[in-house]
């Protein structure tokens, strides 16, 4: 049986119209969940917050340890009303992964143990690997896979790396609360201007030293907020809002330590309360070796073109999350050279790739028998 590729391009284009924000893909799940129940007969397992897993198992399958393949279904709120749109492609991976559940079907009688796909919801918060993460030791799942669309690689190219394939990151907030105080008299009160201004230099020279031991470190100051626009009144509470960014999960660690404790230092210092929060935070995605070769093999198999790439990308993903429970690795699939960057309106999945995804995909699920001939399977 030949694979319906206008099928899976459809369904992306269905699940274009209907984007919708993180833990509210009802929609979204149930248009997938009945793809895959018209095209397969496939189990389905109902997950919480929209997430389900499908069981790809052949008749008479062994309970033997499982492999995994996950894609995530959310839409990313973008442009100037702040609504929910696909630009960043997650009803493209959601396909690949609806396409890969038809393609085992077909090659059912080839495959010879269990394999999960997971649709997961809440990528964009970095909330939604937690809600599908238990799955990685309740069904014994040895390996899981993933994938992201990059624009600015030629179309159709895998984008490989051992080690970190994406960054760790976190939003962080510290505000300090001190004394309102008439502006002729601002002894009278407590002025935190001057000690966050002085805690963002230590924090700039803090992320100096650190990036001086290689890998990626980064601190973006997203912005400073304090007083008003009474100017007869000194500011009593500012905030200070960063982004923080590393290649690797301990240097991660490391650095939100370092800037909580000296946030919480310059406070006791200037006699001001302090509120630190952490905002979406994101493990770093972590590729196991043996696994980044099983993609490099399975990809060459299929005459894919693969770029190792030399750093990770600076962006995050929750998919880290699964990869600190079992080996595994984190792809991508170049979008074009030239193609429109990730979150923004210009943006929309390029059904092209869907081919070389779903290939590889079902490559990589039917590794231990001889290769697929999936050209115009």
């Amino acid at each position: 049986m030949k694979m319906d590729w206008d099928s899976i391009i459809n369904l992306r284009h269905e699940l274009h119209k209907i984007p919708e924000k993180s833990f509210c893909e009802k929609f979204t799940s149930d248009t997938i969940k009945n793809y895959i129940n018209k095209n397969t007969s496939w189990e389905i397992e109902e997950l919480e917050n929209n997430a389900f897993i499908v069981h790809c198992k052949p008749d008479n399958a062994p309970a033997n340890d499982a492999i995994a393949f996950r894609a995530d279904m959310d839409a990313v709120c973008a442009g100037g009303h702040n609504e929910p749109g696909h630009y960043c492609g997650h009803d493209g991976h959601s396909s690949i992964l609806a396409g890969l559940a038809v393609s085992l079907y077909e090659n059912r009688n080839r495959l010879d143990g269990n394999v999960y796909l997971v649709f997961q919801p809440a990528e964009e918060t970095g909330k939604g690997a937690l809600v599908c993460r238990d799955i990685i030791r309740d069904k014994n799942i040895k390996e899981i896979y993933g994938l992201h669309n990059i624009p600015g690689y030629r179309m159709g190219d895998v984008l490989i790396r051992k080690g970190t394939f994406a960054c760790a990151s976190t939003g962080i907030s510290i505000k300090f609360t001190g004394t309102p105080s008439h502006a002729a008299y601002p002894d009278a009160g407590l002025n935190p201007c001057t000690s966050l201004a002085g805690l963002l230099i230590e924090l700039q020279n803090l992320t100096k030293d650190m990036q001086s031991d290689g890998g990626i470190v980064m601190m973006t100051v997203i912005g400073i907020e304090a007083g008003s626009d009474n100017y007869g009144v000194s500011a009593s509470e500012g905030t200070l809002r960063l982004t923080l960014r590393a290649e690797r999960g301990v240097v991660f660690d490391e650095l939100v330590s370092q800037i909580e404790n000296k946030a919480r230092i310059y406070a006791a210092n200037g006699g001001f309360d302090i509120e630190i929060e952490r905002i979406e935070p994101f493990p770093a995605t972590e590729n196991k070796d043996k696994s980044v070769e099983k993609v490099i093999k399975c990809a060459e198999r299929l005459g894919l073109n693969v770029q190792e790439l030399k750093e990770p990308m600076r962006w995050s993903e929750d998919f880290g999350y699964y990869l600190q429970e079992c080996d595994g690795a984190f792809f991508g699939i170049g979008d074009g050279e030239d193609y429109a960057q990730l979150h923004t309106v210009q943006y929309e999945f390029p059904d092209e790739i869907i081919k070389n995804a779903v290939g590889l995909f079902t490559e990589l699920a039917l590794a231990a028998v001889p290769p697929a001939d999936i050209s115009d399977s």
